[in-house]
């Protein structure tokens, strides 16, 4: 779409693209080494957020108050898949066989698109510090989704009930969730990025 900012970088044929959501203030690149160390041999793709806050680039606004803009978090959403579907099909890549990597605002987006009925085309996510945004409003099953996601237990950013309130509504549904809990802050650790790669082989993608 004209207002994307895309990156692009080839993989290996066969292999299960990588689909990366930045946090706030990140840019399409900014997840491409996490990427490249969780898949090597996969295409990546990034796509930033269109939004500026406090001059920070984001995937949806705050208000006033600090909350999230709900207005603005479900166009933004309907904005971002459709991004998503068209350049992976300007790149020839199936986006439900691709692997989202989302940090935070990003890991918050890709959630929030399959908890409140949104036509998400991809089933399989790392999230890093994901929170629940708002209550869901969920118009089907999630039985074919699969999650590993993270939380830091001195994270200022997210709180443990947001963490687990956002887990919660995903296995209600029926997603498979598993969880790697680390005492660090809102930052991504070796850790972490080593039980995520564990679990990516775990469930047997081609990567």
């Amino acid at each position: 779409m004209s207002d994307a900012y895309i990156f692009f970088k080839e993989g290996k044929p066969g292999y299960a693209p990588i689909l990366m959501l930045h946090g706030t203030g990140g840019s399409e690149e900014d997840l491409v080494n996490i990427a490249d160390f969780l898949s090597p041999n996969s295409p990546k793709l990034g796509i930033r957020g269109r939004l500026i806050e406090n001059g920070r680039t984001r995937y949806f606004n705050h208000t006033e108050d600090g909350g999230f803009d709900l207005d603005s978090l479900d166009s933004e959403t309907d904005w971002l898949l459709e991004t998503i579907k068209e350049t992976f099909a300007e790149h020839h890549l199936d986006p439900t066989q691709a692997i989202v990597v989302g940090y935070s605002n990003g890991a918050n987006i890709a959630a929030y698109s399959w908890l409140n009925g949104k036509d998400t085309p991809f089933r399989t996510a790392i999230l890093f510090h994901p929170m629940l945004l708002t209550d869901a409003t969920i118009t089907r099953s999630l039985d074919d989704i699969k999650v590993w996601d993270s939380y830091g237990a001195n994270d200022q950013i997210v709180s443990p009930q947001s963490f687990f309130a956002l887990n919660s509504s995903l296995k209600v549904a029926g997603a498979q969730v598993t969880s790697f809990q680390h005492q660090s802050a809102h930052k991504i650790t070796d850790e972490e990025l080593t039980s995520a790669k564990k679990w990516i082989n775990q469930i047997n993608l081609n990567i």
